[in-house]
C-alpha cells in the first residue's frame, strides 16, 4: 500500500499497525455484544478488545445531515466515559497505510484550557478542547497525515452528535507549537486540529445551504467552471463572484461582522458630507415625506443597517448581483425596502429605476468589481439618481497602509485565503484598495461634480490593531500592540488623513441640467 493511501482492508484480514499512543489492534474482530456495536481499541490481558458502554440508537443520515457545527456552548461538564466514546469513534477512522500515528489529548483542566484561550478565542468557548496531533514525519506525501486526521476529527464530529453532544473544529489553535508546548505534546507530534467538545448552548435549527451539487459533481471529467483561487477581481468572471457571495451571504458570514473602527469612519464621513436625513421618523398619522436612498451593492447588508440608523430621514433600498441577497439586505433596514438588481443582464430581476433616488450610495465595493466595471457601475448610479442627487460613495485607498498590511498578513501568520483578504465589512472576496485619481476621473466621466471629500484612519486604529493581533503571541504581537499609541499620535498629523487615510469618501452631485 503507497503511504498516502488511506482506506485499505486491514481490519478485514486482521492485521496489525502499532500507533502513536502505543494501541495494537489484535488479531481479529470478537462479534460485538447486543447493544454495544464499537470496542475500545485497548486489549485486555487475554487479549480481547474491552467494549464501551451501550451506545444510544442513532440514524446514519439523521447523524450525517444533522451534524451542526456549535460556536455557544453551556460550561456543564462531559462525563469523561463520553469524552472517551467521542475519540474512541475518531481512532476507528482510516488512516495511512493504517499507521494510526495520531494522539490526542482531552483537555479539561480549567488552567491548561485558560492557556489554550489565550492562544486563540476559539479554545474558550467549550468546557473541553481535544487537542488532535499525528507523527510529524509520517506520511507527509500528499499531505496524508492531515488526511489521516482529519477522518478521525470527522468521525469524532458525527459521534458527539449523535451522543448529544457538539462540537466545533478549530484551526486557528494561535499556533500548533505553542498548543503542542501547553498540553506537553513531544516534539514528533504535530499539532493538527483543536476539537471543542461539550454540551450546546445554542444549536442551528437548519445547517447553512451547500452549493448544488450539480455544480460541484462530475463524471470521467471535469466539465465545470471553478471559483478562483485569486484575490484579484479581474481573475473573476462576475457571474461567478455573484454565486461565491450569494452562498457566503445566505449561508450565515459569520466572520465577517460590524467593527467598530469602520463603523465609525462611516459616521464621520456621513456628518461631514451628508449631514441631511438624521432625523427623527415620522409619527403615527404624519405624512411620510422622507427622501429615498439607494444603497449599491450591499453584499452583507452590515453598512446598510448601519446607515439607515443614522440617517432616519430617508427610506432604504438596495441593489445587488443576485435576487435572494438583495433580499437579505432588504430585510436589515426598517421599513424593509426595495430589492433591486445589478447588473440587470445577469440577474434578471428589476433594476433600479432611474431618477428615482436623492442619495445613492456605494461603501466599499467597487474594490470587489473587475477593473472595466468600476467606471460601468459609477456612470449607472448616475441614472438613478434625481437631478441634483447626491453620490456618496467609500473606497480603500492604494497609497495608504492598506496596501502592506494585506502583505503582511498573505505572507506573514495572519489567516491564508481569499475569504481573509483584508477588506471592510460588506466586502466577500477578491479586492483590491483604488487609486484616487482613477476614482475622481469615473466620477468625471460620469457627469459628476464632486462636492466633497474626507479620509480617515491613516493609520490603523488601535482597537483594529488589538482585533488583528489578538491571536498573535511573543514578542511581535506584544511589540505591535504597544505601537498603538504612537501610531495613533503620528496619524492626528494634519493632512494625513485626506492624503493616506485608509478609507476615502467622496460626495458627488448629479447636475441639474
Amino acid at each position: 500500500m503507497m503511504p498516502h493511501d488511506t482506506e485499505g482492508d486491514e481490519i478485514s484480514q486482521g492485521s496489525s499497525a502499532q500507533g502513536g499512543n502505543g494501541a495494537q489492534t489484535g488479531a481479529g474482530i470478537p462479534d460485538a455484544p447486543e447493544g454495544n456495536p464499537t470496542f475500545d481499541a485497548s486489549v485486555a490481558d487475554d487479549g480481547t478488545q474491552r467494549p464501551l458502554a451501550p451506545l444510544p440508537p442513532a440514524d446514519f443520515w439523521e447523524v450525517l445531515y444533522g451534524r451542526r457545527s456549535i460556536r455557544k456552548f453551556t460550561q456543564d461538564p462531559v462525563d469523561s466515559e463520553l469524552i472517551q466514546q467521542v475519540m474512541h469513534a475518531g481512532i476507528w477512522a482510516p488512516s495511512s497505510c493504517n499507521y494510526q500515528m495520531w494522539d490526542l489529548v482531552a483537555v479539561t483542566d480549567p488552567e491548561v484550557n485558560a492557556t489554550l484561550a489565550g492562544l486563540s478565542t476559539q479554545m474558550a468557548n467549550a468546557p473541553v478542547n481535544i487537542v488532535i496531533s499525528y507523527g510529524r514525519d509520517f506520511s507527509e506525501e500528499a499531505w496524508a497525515n492531515i488526511q489521516s486526521a482529519s477522518a478521525l476529527i470527522q468521525n469524532m464530529s458525527l459521534a458527539a452528535h449523535a451522543l448529544g453532544l457538539g462540537t466545533f473544529w478549530i484551526t486557528q489553535t494561535g499556533g500548533a507549537e505553542e498548543v503542542r508546548e501547553a498540553v506537553g505534546l513531544p516534539y514528533d507530534r504535530m499539532v493538527i486540529a483543536v476539537l471543542a467538545l461539550g454540551h450546546p448552548k445554542v444549536t442551528p435549527r437548519r445547517g447553512p445551504k451547500r452549493r448544488p451539487l450539480d455544480q460541484v459533481s462530475h463524471r470521467d471529467h471535469y466539465a465545470g467552471r471553478v471559483i478562483p483561487s485569486s484575490v484579484r477581481p479581474d481573475d473573476w468572471a462576475p457571474d461567478l463572484l455573484a454565486t461565491y457571495q450569494r452562498a457566503r451571504v445566505l449561508n450565515g458570514l459569520r466572520h465577517n461582522k460590524p467593527r467598530a473602527w469602520e463603523q465609525r469612519a462611516v459616521g464621520e464621513a456621513l456628518d461631514r458630507l451628508l449631514p441631511e436625513g438624521a432625523d427623527r421618523l415620522p409619527q403615527e398619522g404624519e405624512e411620510d415625506t422622507r427622501g429615498r436612498w439607494l444603497d449599491v451593492l450591499p453584499c452583507t447588508g452590515i453598512v446598510t443597517a448601519r446607515l439607515s440608523t443614522l440617517r432616519k430621514g430617508f427610506r432604504f433600498d438596495v441593489a445587488e448581483r443576485s435576487p435572494e441577497v438583495a433580499e437579505f439586505c432588504a430585510g436589515r433596514v426598517s421599513p424593509r425596502g426595495s430589492a433591486c438588481a445589478w447588473p440587470t443582464a445577469s440577474t434578471g430581476s428589476s433594476p433600479p429605476t432611474p431618477g428615482s433616488y436623492d442619495v445613492v450610495s456605494c461603501l466599499f465595493r467597487l474594490e470587489g468589481l473587475r477593473s472595466e466595471h468600476r467606471a460601468e457601475l459609477i456612470a449607472d448610479m448616475a441614472t438613478w439618481l434625481k437631478p441634483g442627487g447626491k453620490l456618496l460613495l467609500g473606497y480603500v485607498s492604494r497609497r495608504s497602509f492598506h496596501r502592506w498590511t494585506e502583505r503582511l498578513r498573505a505572507r506573514g501568520r495572519g489567516p491564508k485565503g481569499v475569504e481573509y483578504v483584508l477588506a471592510p465589512d460588506p466586502n466577500i472576496g477578491p479586492f483590491e484598495p483604488l487609486a484616487p485619481r482613477a476614482v475622481s476621473k469615473w466620477l468625471a466621466e460620469a457627469g459628476f461634480a464632486e462636492v466633497g471629500r474626507c479620509g480617515s484612519q491613516p493609520v490603523p486604529a488601535p482597537e483594529e490593531i488589538q482585533f488583528r493581533t489578538r491571536n498573535m503571541k511573543g514578542a511581535l504581537g506584544k511589540a505591535l500592540r504597544a505601537c498603538a499609541g504612537a501610531l495613533g499620535a503620528l496619524g492626528a498629523a494634519p493632512g494625513a488623513s485626506g492624503r493616506y487615510g485608509r478609507f476615502q469618501f467622496v460626495v458627488a452631485r448629479r447636475p441639474r441640467g
